[in-house]
Order: C-alpha cells, then structure tokens, then sequence
C-alpha cells in the first residue's frame, strides 16, 4: 500500500508514538491534501506533542469507531501545518467532505485547530 490507497478514504487508525516509542492509536477523519493527507484536531490533543516530538506516524483505514482493521498499515511522515493559509486550506477540505458533522465538531477559529498534515517518508512513492 501507499499514500494513494488512501485517497477518498473516510476513516483511518492514527498511530503515533510518544517519547519512549509507545504507540497510541486514534480513529480520525482524513482529507487528501496536495500529494498528502491531512486530519485535524485540537491544538492541545496529545498527538499534537506527539507529532511534534517523533515526526513518525502509522495509519491504516478503519471504520468510524476505529474497531476494525480493513487495509495494511503504512508509514509516514507527520508534521504540524503552522501556515495559517495552508490551515484555512486543508480545514476547508475537512469541512467539506464531511459536512454537517465536521461544522459541528469544527466550531470556534481555526487557531483553535491543529492540521497534522501525513506524507510519504522521503524516497518512497
């Protein structure tokens, strides 16, 4: 699998990794993002330290409780989107695909948000 199997994709597992490398698993709602993903969440959500402290991520696509495993994991790369035009961007995206329910969980400034943005690791394709 790679990045592109994702595409369209509703539902993914986040895995990212604290300081002493153990994994943290967190169903999330997932937006294609020029030749990258992108999810959103709270600026204070412990995955943000997470990506913040270890860059490396793992998702693979789930279902809307993150209970089932349906595709291979991959590995990525994850870093915090700081642009605020590049936020706007990908915020929108997430809005857009999911509707209703992203409005109402999206509520208050964007500022507010953090986009982790979710690539390929270097040299792969």
């Amino acid at each position: 699998m790679n990045l592109k199997d994702f595409t369209g994709v509703e539902y993914i597992n986040l895995i990212t990794y604290k300081k002493d490398k153990t994994p943290i698993t967190t169903p999330v709602w997932v937006a294609d993002f020029s030749n990258s993903l992108v999810i959103t969440t709270s600026l204070n959500a412990g995955k943000v330290k997470r990506v913040r402290n270890n860059g490396q991520a793992t998702i693979y696509i789930t279902n809307q409780s993150g209970s089932k495993k349906l595709s291979e994991s991959i590995d990525l790369k994850a870093s915090l989107i700081e642009d605020v035009d590049l936020k706007k961007q990908a915020a929108d995206l997430i809005r857009k695909k999911y509707g209703m329910m992203a409005k109402m969980i999206m509520k208050g400034p964007d500022e507010n948000r953090a986009i982790i943005r979710l690539e390929e690791k270097g040299g792969e394709k």
